[in-house]
């Protein structure tokens, strides 16, 4: 006996939408409205995809021995990127941006506005999304709740180590971008808004932006009945260390479309900022107005090294920390030109500094930004851990500005929450397990509040399973002295002890010591054209650090 014509497309062209389906019904002699209610009247065996509906009513089909393999997946990702203009570039913009990005940011970057009447919100968009499966959220330690690539990782790498450098780059690009739009004018100086982790985020129109501030240069302002200037908007979004593709730039795109649809909104400059574009993507991109800028073309050389060797270093941070401290100093100077990247370095950097002066000190595996979690559901991040052969140690660092004092608050947390639960993790661990001796260590380039000093000193004295240990920015100093790292000690007069704020005017002189490092950037900077995009090629070390690293388990992530 035949198969039945909607079984028999479906073997051989695997998971379809019902509008291919009915073309095929169609070509065999079907009229349009019998082909309808052939396919509405479905087939044992075959399945519609529940929880996601297509423009025009538009339903996806597939066979019950398909569901959840390759063919499922890759098949659902290409009709909702064919069908739906809404999920499909919000799936582009994810993957491009390492499959992941923090739950908040979604509404940034997925093309759907935050609420606009007759569009899908960008909340409706992650809900129908996660339905299906092709994306899911997962909590993770020190960066909250996170959306990410599903379809079991077909559809997809999910970058989840590469999450947290790529931020850190991206929030100081965005300070680069404020401080552009400032000398410039392109944006009132101190109403431009920039995302940030906890607050609210950049809004113009009906979408969240990575970037925006009211602009009243002349092309961009309206003027009401009474004469009063009406301000535009200097809006931008960012992508750092991945080549944007056409999919992604869609996204941008729409974003921008949707925004110039809604009557009486004040005019846009839109910019999006990128370390490559795909050539296809630069000339989309252009052909709607969109400026396309690399961090070479707005900032020139030194700064657009600075960002892609942050982006390197914190993504392999335990290496570099070993075997190439000088990194921290030179990014420092590269990148503290710009306004408030100073904060973002100084936490970040102060755990590579940490690393290197105590394996420096007493040798031994490191890593820094370890993820663990146990069965139960307890979740911690290791800022730094030092192994040896009889003993661990687990580093929390805190890059503060020196009159920033630790309370007895943040203390607490770290002793009657975090340190139990990372130790019965440790201890479950073979290699972990006693007698090796376990301490965990507290550090800050600030100091302590007396309470907390009081507390800390208590909990030493009563703990005796495991070490309990604390050193502030005077300890800090000595200790990092003593183990023969002169550099480390510049850089943490420089830029720890030494307070920010009173080295004003400062004039910035980039040293050329970083391009004497063995990391292999190879730059080719052009000037960029009408029709190629500015390039910055992705950065590969020449030859591989040397470091112990302690064998992956199941409960252990490295970041």
């Amino acid at each position: 006996m035949a198969d039945n014509p909607i079984l028999g497309f479906l073997k051989r062209n695997g998971p379809s939408l019902s509008s291919e389906i009915a073309r095929e019904l169609q070509a065999n002699g079907l009229s349009p409205e019998a082909a309808r209610k052939r396919i509405s009247r479905g087939v044992a065996g075959v399945n519609r995809l529940a929880g996601l509906v297509f423009p025009k009513g538009v339903r996806f089909f597939y066979l019950e021995s398909d569901y959840n393999g390759e063919r499922y997946w890759r098949a659902l990702a290409d009709a909702v990127g064919k069908a739906s203009p809404a999920y499909g570039v919000a799936l582009a913009a994810l993957e491009v941006r390492g499959g992941i990005v923090p739950i908040d940011q979604f509404s940034i970057i997925c093309g759907s506005p935050v609420r606009q009447s007759g569009q899908i919100s960008s909340e409706i968009v992650l809900k129908r999304l996660e339905a299906v499966k092709l994306l899911r959220r997962e909590e993770l330690e020190g960066l909250g709740t996170c959306v990410m690539l599903g379809g079991n990782g077909l559809i997809g790498k999910v970058d989840v180590d590469g999450l947290r450098p790529r931020l850190i780059t991206e929030n100081i690009l965005l300070l680069a971008v404020r401080d552009w739009a400032r000398k410039l004018g392109m944006a009132s100086y101190d109403r431009i808004t920039v995302r940030e982790v906890g607050a609210e985020l950049p809004r113009y129109g009906t979408f969240n932006w990575d970037l925006c501030g009211p602009s009243y240069l002349a092309p961009m302002v309206r003027y009401d009945k009474s004469g009063k200037p009406k301000p535009g908007f200097l809006v931008c979004d960012t992508v750092s260390g991945e080549t944007i593709d056409e999919g992604a730039t869609a996204s941008f795109i729409r974003k921008c479309k949707l925004s110039a649809s809604l009557r009486n909104l004040p005019p846009v400059l839109p910019v999006l900022i990128a370390d490559r574009f795909t050539r296809e993507a630069f000339r989309l991109g252009k052909s709607h107005g969109i400026v396309m800028a690399t961090p070479y073309s707005l900032f020139g050389r030194e700064v657009a090294i600075g960002l892609a060797t942050l982006l390197t270093t914190l993504g392999k941070a335990a290496a570099i920390a070993v075997s190439k401290p000088e990194v921290i100093s030179e990014l420092f100077d590269r990148l503290g030109q710009i306004e408030g990247a100073a904060g973002n370095l100084r936490g970040a950097l102060f755990e590579m500094i940490v690393a290197h002066a105590v394996q420096r000190e007493g040798g031994g595996s490191i890593d820094i930004g370890l993820r663990v979690k146990s069965s139960l559901g307890f979740r911690a991040e290791i800022d730094v851990l030092r192994a040896k052969a009889a003993e661990v140690r687990c580093y929390e660092c805190k890059g503060y500005q020196p009159d920033h004092l630790v309370g007895l608050d943040e203390v607490k947390r770290w002793i009657e929450e975090k340190v139990p639960g990372i130790y019965q993790i440790l201890r479950a661990q073979d290699r972990f397990a006693a007698p090796v001796a376990i301490h965990f260590e507290f550090w800050t380039s600030g100091g302590f509040t007396p309470d907390a000093i009081a507390f800390l000193d208590a909990a030493k004295a009563k703990t005796k399973r495991y070490g309990l240990h604390y050193r502030g920015g005077s300890d800090v100093r000595t200790f990092v002295s003593g183990v023969n790292a002169p550099g480390l000690v510049k850089t943490l007069d420089e830029h720890y002890f030494k307070h920010p704020l009173t080295r004003t005017n400062a004039k910035y002189d980039a040293p050329a010591a970083l391009d004497a490092i063995e990391l292999s950037l190879d730059l080719e900077l052009g000037e960029g054209s009408e029709d190629e995009p500015d390039t910055v090629p992705s950065l590969a070390l020449k030859k591989p650090f040397s470091v112990l690293v302690s064998p992956t388990t199941s409960v252990i992530e490295r970041r």
